[in-house]
């Protein structure tokens, strides 16, 4: 059985946390999936795209609102990840570090 808590979640940005306080109730199928979750390949050319267009200047004001959904988007994705990861460690399982 383990003692204590589990990890942390607190010194996220507080848009985020809402979200990391939910995996804790996720039993651990469910957190293994979101830890092997990727993004999809046009998903990553759209956001490459934007980043792109953002620093060369041309973007427009529309893929502007876009970039930073996609961003915000990709900052929930991968510290849901991290948090899964971090979760199942604590639970005992034996999660290799990318």
């Amino acid at each position: 059985m383990q003692v204590g808590s589990p990890p942390e979640w607190d010194d996220v940005p507080e848009e985020f946390q809402a979200d990391l306080a939910a995996l804790d109730k996720l039993d651990d199928n469910s957190l293994w999936q979101i830890v092997r979750s990727r993004k999809t390949a046009d998903q990553m050319e759209r956001y490459n795209f934007l980043l792109e267009r953002n620093s060369s200047g041309n973007i427009t004001d529309a893929e502007q609102l876009e970039l930073i959904k996609l961003r915000h988007e990709a900052d929930s994705f991968m510290l849901c990840k991290a948090q899964s990861a971090v979760l199942l460690r604590w639970r005992g399982h034996d999660v290799p570090t990318p």
